[in-house]
């Protein structure tokens, strides 16, 4: 499941990881750099659309609800894009300054990820 325990200054900040297989990585780098890099709440990161390419097969795996203009700037790259499946199953718990938010996939029914 790869849990994944993220400090930022010497103190808890992020715990997150996934099921999937060979969507592992890209799933919980995802919630990470939604978090990190796009400033995203958990919940949003969690919930967000992700992207996985694994080589073989050759094409960009996307789950729905991506902006049409990111799918046809990857098209435009050279990306064979495929919309398909959901990715993962992120469940995730954030440091915040209010105390700890949780957020458990919706892509999956039956899990939790609880703050206080």
């Amino acid at each position: 499941m790869t849990p994944t325990i993220i400090f930022r200054n010497n103190r808890l900040f992020l715990v997150t990881g996934s099921p999937g297989g060979s969507r592992i990585i890209t799933t919980t780098l995802q919630v990470i750099s939604n978090v990190i890099d796009h400033g995203m709440n958990i919940a949003e990161a969690v919930a967000a659309p992700r992207v996985h390419h694994q080589w073989r097969p050759d094409f960009l795996l996307t789950e729905t609800g991506q902006s049409p203009d990111t799918l046809r700037l990857l098209e435009a790259r050279g990306h064979k894009v495929v919309i398909g499946s959901t990715s993962g199953s992120a469940n995730s718990i954030l440091v915040t300054k209010d105390g700890l938010t949780g957020a458990s996939d919706p892509r999956q029914r039956g899990t939790l990820a609880e703050g206080y």
